[in-house]
């Protein structure tokens, strides 16, 4: 499926719950692997971030945006939606298309967020 231009989604597993929204706290895991295979060193596990809040590049928060605790999902998120022009230096070059595994963990509403 594509979520928006730019950004092909597949659905690996459904979670359960709520969706995760603008405004939710989400914790997630996930692994970035370049078009081409390379994988992208970062740490894989303990992301958070609140939706809606552009802390994150807009491919990875449109893609956990609407997603269940539990869910996993493999997006391909052109350079639009991730780096740009400018990729990440000694990680990510130019116009990078990248492929991302997301496990959604856990979502914290905004009312019970610390």
């Amino acid at each position: 499926m594509e979520l928006t231009p730019g950004l092909d989604v597949l659905e690996e597993r459904a979670g359960h719950g709520p969706a995760a929204r603008a405004g939710d706290t989400v914790r997630y895991d996930c692994r970035i692997h370049l078009n081409r295979g390379d994988e992208v060193a970062m740490a894989q596990s303990g992301h958070e971030t609140i939706l809606g809040k552009r802390r994150v590049i807009a491919g990875i928060e449109r893609a956990l945006t609407g997603m269940q605790a539990g869910g996993f999902r493999e997006v391909r998120v052109s350079p639009h939606l991730a780096y740009g022009d400018a990729g990440v230096a000694d990680a990510i070059p130019p116009r990078a298309v990248l492929v991302i595994s997301l496990w959604l963990t856990e979502i914290i509403p905004p009312d019970r967020a610390a």
